[in-house]
């Protein structure tokens, strides 16, 4: 999911709520990291996340919480191969 922080926050907010105990939230955005790759991404800075910056939005007495940004191959515009990262939350609610 791509918003911008303001939205993003909101929407993690409304399914974390939507989370029962027991449930995973899990969550997953463009890392900031591909910003460097030129070509490959818009340049909109606020359409990017870690995962500890989502994370940031839940209550860590309420969840079990991991972030990761695993890496993935992809192409830039050119076809050269580049590497790519997600951010990703996954969230257990207590």
């Amino acid at each position: 999911m791509h918003l911008p922080g303001p939205h993003r926050e909101a929407l993690l907010r409304k399914l974390a709520a939507a989370v029962r105990p027991g449930g995973t939230l899990l969550f997953v955005t463009h890392h900031p990291a591909d910003l460097e790759v030129a070509g490959l991404r818009p340049h909109l800075p606020e359409m990017f996340a870690t995962g500890e910056q989502m994370a940031a939005v839940l209550d860590p007495a309420a969840w079990t919480i991991t972030t990761a940004a695993p890496d993935r191959p992809g192409a830039d515009e050119d076809g050269n191969a580049v590497t790519l990262h997600d951010a990703v939350l996954r969230a257990v609610r207590h």
